[in-house]
């Protein structure tokens, strides 16, 4: 049988599987809760792996792999940043947050934001700047989806990326929270089983780890040295950590789990995928270094690994596994962005007396259309799908992360800090971006990250000190020890 041949039936299977599921997670699903944090009753091993695989995105199996191969072994020092991310995640973060949904109902990102500073303003600023970072994100995995099919079968660009979108948002839309997280779970298998598998064959078939060696020492002296300098790489890591400490859906992921324990566990399973996944990818990328030097699209490394180094169902795992990874980043997207537009835009502002059905049926359709949209981006190719993935995480660590982090510790952060440092962090990596990322005064080029993330501090803390702090009840879900002086409501 034919790898195509072979492939097909392993896709046709694997799409079928997540479909089902979608369906079966369709049929368990009773509300609003249900559709959006899983009755917040989901383990460790289940959450632990949706935040690993939600995390692995196109970005590792087609950028990460194709930025290696470009630039050599240095990159996989960005993987710190994500790695310090979790333990920060699971000691500091995850816990209030979880407490706050468990006990006060929240649901969403912006839920979080509005009821912590007391404003639906400022639940309008995190919707916008979610959406737009997050549509940026969906275009670049849509691009990669399109480039394997297109690579593999010979499929127009356009028709690889809308197949991958019309299934993605067909399961998450059908399922909700229940099935993307299961889902995650067997696509988080299926990548570490994709990115390991094939290791032993690929180090064998180009003669061995000190063949290997010799021949990338000879590609260029920072090949397997510092092609990134201290700075990239500082700026890669904390837009990565920043992101993964502090994304949305990373925290409707704590959402979901039933108590801080479980919490920390999933963190602790994430973890560990996660190292064994960074070590795969870099290995991956060298290696195709050395076999095929002179790859015209450094994207499609890793499909040319699956297709022309590995054993047919090898190679066919690993497709899947690139797949998996890019769906199951989607679908975790697609839970953020259309509960954005259905629960905190419509319901929130616009018709707070909708009931629950009505509520699920905005969900359902706000999640297709966002699902939908960054389809207009993709055709555009805005460049190699890690660029688009190291962008979107600066963007959005520079508008929310300062917000999450001391809106959780320090409480008088205030509603007006809030709106500043989310409109002005994200408004200067923003323009950086745009302007192509030029040299600052002083201290010369630089990540949009840092200064994103320095304006967005700077911002919140002179708000902060110049206007009122917010009221002792939209605090107390945060800070338990505070005295119950005030009544219980706020935003909500």
């Amino acid at each position: 049988m034919s790898f195509n041949a072979l492939l097909l039936i392993v896709l046709v299977t694997y799409f079928g599987v997540v479909l089902l599921e979608g369906y079966f997670s369709f049929r368990r699903s009773s509300g609003e809760a249900d559709y959006l944090v899983a009755g917040r009753k989901v383990g460790p091993w289940i959450c632990g792996a949706s935040l690993s695989a939600t995390q692995m995105s196109a970005g590792t199996f087609v950028g990460t792999i194709a930025l290696h191969y470009l630039t050599g072994a240095s990159f996989i020092w960005a993987w710190t940043g994500i790695w310090v991310a979790y333990v920060v995640a699971a000691i500091w973060v995850a816990p209030k947050l979880r407490r706050y949904s468990a006990e006060h109902g929240g649901l969403t990102f912006p839920d979080y934001i509005g009821d912590r500073f007391n404003s639906d303003v400022a639940r309008v600023v995190a919707a916008v700047v979610i959406l737009i970072c997050y549509i940026v994100f969906m275009s670049a995995q849509y691009q990669a989806g399109g480039v394997i099919l297109q690579t593999l079968f010979g499929l127009p660009f356009v028709w690889g990326a809308l197949i991958l979108l019309v299934i993605t948002v067909l399961y998450t839309t059908i399922g909700g929270m229940v099935a993307v997280m299961r889902t995650d779970f067997l696509q988080q298998i299926v990548m570490a089983t994709g990115a390991v598998i094939g290791l032993p064959l690929l180090i064998a078939y180009a003669g061995g780890t000190g063949n290997i060696a010799a021949v990338l020492a000879d590609v260029g002296p920072n090949y397997l040295g510092w092609h990134f300098g201290f700075r990239d790489l500082f700026g890669f890591a904390l837009a990565f950590g920043l992101v993964f400490v502090t994304a949305p859906y990373v925290i409707t992921r704590y959402y979901a789990v039933p108590d801080d324990r479980t919490a920390r566990q999933a963190a602790a399973v994430a973890l560990v995928f996660n190292v064994i996944t960074a070590a795969s990818v870099a290995t991956i990328a060298l290696t195709m270094k050395v076999l095929y030097p002179q790859l015209i699209v450094a994207d499609a490394a890793s499909t040319v690994y699956a297709a022309q180094v590995l054993p047919p169902l090898m190679g066919a795992l690993v497709i899947a596994a690139i797949l998996a990874a890019i769906m199951s980043t989607v679908d975790s997207v697609l839970l953020v962005t259309g509960p954005v537009i259905s629960h905190d835009i419509y319901y929130r502002l616009i018709n707070p007396r909708a009931d629950e059905r009505t509520r699920m049926r905005v969900n359902r359709w706000a999640t297709a259309i966002t699902g939908g949209v960054p389809i207009l981006l993709t055709l555009q190719q805005l460049g190699i799908v890690q660029f688009i993935v190291n962008a979107f995480a600066s963007l959005l660590a520079s508008g929310i992360a300062v917000p999450v982090i001391l809106g959780l510790y320090w409480r008088r952060a205030s509603t007006a800090g809030a709106i500043a440092s989310m409109g002005i962090g994200f408004g200067v990596a923003l323009v950086l971006y745009w302007q192509g990322q030029p040299a600052l005064p002083l201290v010369g080029k630089l990540n949009p990250v840092i200064p994103g993330v320095v304006a967005s501090a700077l911002s919140m803390l002179i708000a902060s000190a110049l206007t009122q702090p917010v009221p002792e009840r939209n605090l107390r879900p945060f800070f338990p020890g505070l005295s119950p002086t005030s009544a219980a409501g706020g935003s909500r």
